[in-house]
């Protein structure tokens, strides 16, 4: 079989036996792949540092026959985000962008524009931006490439023309009437400034989302609703969002 170049994000990597790794990478042009590095761990390896979780790397592997992992014979280091890794809330929000894009995607299944979601993501992390507001824009456009975004027009209920009374409702998937807000029963208050911020970010590319400049308290409330709607519709909280919470209790978080 011939080998198959790819442009890839490291998810995870597992120890395999004495000498070897299984990767799991996101690819651009062959979605998820779950891949074995032979003799990286060799005394003189000759893919030393090439394989760290969130590195963008350019790989050579043969797929799979039936059933088996695919043979990575190559894997270089394009980007490291060295800047996120110096810190500790970049570096969780890193961890959190992945667990959240291997959450939602299967394998062998290309998605162009979720690569291109993870990877301005972890650019945007790398710079000086806030990485809460970096946080909540890569929810949304994960959220609409998944084809889950929020409805933020029209009442997600019933459909009519968007009232000036609104709220958030998570079941409905999205801005519903009070009366719809009434039959669902468990919806949340939001804000026309966060209302406004989500379908702003939702309206442009991600190269112009991180202009977007957002208040604390649109942040704070575009957080607390993302993360119902992303633990209803993908299930479950993940362990990186639970460890950034625990931060921020005790402090340690910035606070805009």
């Amino acid at each position: 079989m011939a080998a198959l170049k790819a442009e890839g994000i490291i998810l995870r990597k597992y120890l395999l036996r004495e000498t070897s790794y299984i990767l799991v990478i996101f690819t651009r042009e062959y979605g998820k792949i779950r891949g074995v590095l032979k003799g990286a761990r060799n005394p003189y390896p000759q893919f030393a540092g090439n394989f760290e979780i969130f590195t963008q790397c350019e790989l050579l592997f043969y797929g799979k026959r039936k059933k088996g992992m695919d043979l990575i014979s190559r894997c270089e280091a394009v980007d490291f985000f060295l800047p996120v890794r110096k810190d500790i809330e970049r570096l969780t929000y890193a961890n959190y962008f992945i667990e959240l894009i291997d959450a939602v995607s299967n394998d062998h299944e290309a998605n162009t524009e979720l690569y291109e979601i993870i990877l301005e993501g972890l650019r945007l992390l790398a710079t000086e931006s806030s990485p809460r507001r970096a946080g909540r824009i890569f929810e949304i456009k994960l959220l609409d490439a998944i084809g889950l975004g929020p409805r933020l027009d029209e009442c997600a209920g019933c459909s009519s023309s968007l009232p000036e009374d609104f709220r958030f409702s998570v079941k409905c998937g999205g801005i519903v009437c009070r009366d719809c807000a009434k039959k669902e029963g468990a919806s949340m208050e939001i804000s026309s400034g966060t209302r406004n911020f989500m379908r702003r970010i939702h309206d442009i590319p991600f190269t112009k989302a991180r202009q977007v400049k957002v208040s604390k308290v649109v942040g704070r409330e575009a957080e607390a609703i993302l993360k119902k709607f992303i633990q209803y519709y993908i299930g479950g909280q993940m362990r990186s969002m639970k460890f950034l919470e625990d931060m921020d209790r005790t402090g340690v978080l910035r606070k805009v």
